[in-house]
């Protein structure tokens, strides 16, 4: 009976200690998106590249304004108000202006609705490390099944922000690592540095990329999904110049994303069939009824490869 009543106990603590990490991710979520602060994100994907990024984030007045800077490379620019971003590419002599919306960027990570999560990812603590200077407790987010990666994550102890993130795959192979080389909590909710800075050296051409769903019929059809897996976007353009619509469909389980992409395929064009790897994510096409399907996404290649399968042209 003692050792029955112990068991209940540690099965009772067992399942406080996973409302309470859940409760930590709730916590690391609202500071993503509350807090003031600034630092350099490190981005490292499974081939060792490495990305710096310089960011900041501020809350003025309950609208949250968003500046990444790339460090590396080109010096391209993305500016976030609330869920719309522009993005500015800077190619040579002149500067590409795109749009986007819902960018989840780290460490704004979590969707909004995290029960979404507990269908799909078990929970478990894993100590505390140090991560940019700070105390972090580190939080991991198993799968329930192969058709997602793991996530670890580290949470500043005393903000709840999410400093480090690293994506693991199932072969325990690192996927990619986000993390802060170091951070600064801002006291002030001043916005002046949300502005691009302009060069008079560069023209400036704008993409509008706009979104004419409304005007396109669906010819396909997805079904089936993998499980926790459900649509949260859906566009279609128009390719410049050609009689063709690109569409693209984008399905989330909170984490993992995953883009399909559905095209015609010109006849002196050789569509891409098979699987791939660019960076953090895996890529797998296929070629049905004169469509390229392309799906991509940082998950198993067998999960796109099951979704394309489920791609069904009307």
């Amino acid at each position: 009976m003692i050792r029955l009543l112990f068991l209940i106990c540690l099965f009772l603590s067992g399942v406080a200690s996973s409302n309470e990490l859940w409760l930590k991710i709730s916590q690391a979520s609202k500071a993503s998106h509350d807090l003031n602060y600034s630092g350099i994100i490190n981005t490292t994907d499974s081939n060792q590249d490495i990305r710096s990024t310089k960011m900041i984030h501020v809350n003025h007045e309950g609208e949250e304004f968003l500046k990444f800077e790339k460090i590396d490379g080109a010096d391209n620019l993305l500016l976030m108000h609330e869920a719309n971003a522009v993005i500015y590419d800077n190619d040579q002599s002149k500067i590409l202006i795109k749009k986007k919306k819902d960018a989840n960027l780290f460490p704004n990570i979590f969707p909004s609705n995290l029960e979404k999560l507990k269908d799909s990812y078990s929970i478990a603590d894993g100590g505390d490390f140090r991560v940019a200077g700070r105390i972090a407790q580190m939080v991991v987010l198993s799968p329930i099944d192969e058709n997602r990666y793991n996530y670890h994550l580290w949470l500043d102890k005393e903000s709840h922000l999410p400093l480090k993130m690293m994506v693991i795959d199932n072969n325990k192979k690192v996927v990619e690592t986000m993390a802060f080389a170091n951070i600064e909590f801002l006291q002030s909710q001043d916005i002046s540095w949300f502005r691009p800075n302009i060069s008079k050296d560069k023209t400036y051409s704008i993409n509008e990329n706009k979104n004419i769903e409304e005007t396109v019929r669906k010819f396909w059809t997805i079904n089936d999904l993998p499980s926790g897996f459900e649509e949260v976007s859906y566009n279609a353009k128009r390719y410049a110049g050609l009689n063709a619509i690109a569409h693209q469909i984008i399905f989330s389980d909170g984490l993992s994303y995953i883009s399909i992409f559905i095209h015609p395929v010109a006849k002196n064009q050789k569509p891409q069939v098979g699987s791939s790897k660019r960076g953090s994510n895996n890529i797998h096409a296929e070629y049905k009824k004169g469509y390229q399907i392309l799906a991509v996404g940082a998950v198993p290649i067998q999960t796109l490869s099951y979704i394309t399968n489920q791609v069904k042209l009307n």
